[in-house]
């Protein structure tokens, strides 16, 4: 098991809400909520004035709220390839779960 610092748990969830709102942007406005949440969090967690656990607590609370408005059930990647959208999907729900592992940790 790897123990992740404050500062490391920041900086990679950083990236991931950053990749989650390039892919969120990519299928248009009809997500426009869950990329400007998204937005907000990257922002949160990239503030160099913070210290990461305070951005990592604020963070995980506009997670929280966008979880709780709109769960990320409903968002999905949309292809016109099966196989592609399958994987495309995939990917979403690996770094929703690796985001929410980042915010969370202990």
């Amino acid at each position: 098991m790897t123990l992740f610092t404050p500062e490391s748990r920041r900086q990679r969830a950083t990236a991931v809400a950053t990749q989650l709102a390039e892919i969120v942007h990519e299928q248009g406005r009809t997500y426009a909520f869950y990329y400007l949440t998204l937005i907000d969090i990257r922002d949160i967690l990239a503030d160099p004035e913070g210290e990461a656990e305070t951005a990592l607590a604020e963070a995980a609370q506009r997670f929280n709220e966008l979880r709780r408005t709109r769960n990320f059930s409903e968002f999905y990647v949309y292809a016109d390839d099966w196989e592609q959208r399958v994987a495309a999907n995939e990917k979403v729900e690996e770094l929703v779960n690796e985001l929410r592992s980042m915010l969370h940790a202990s």
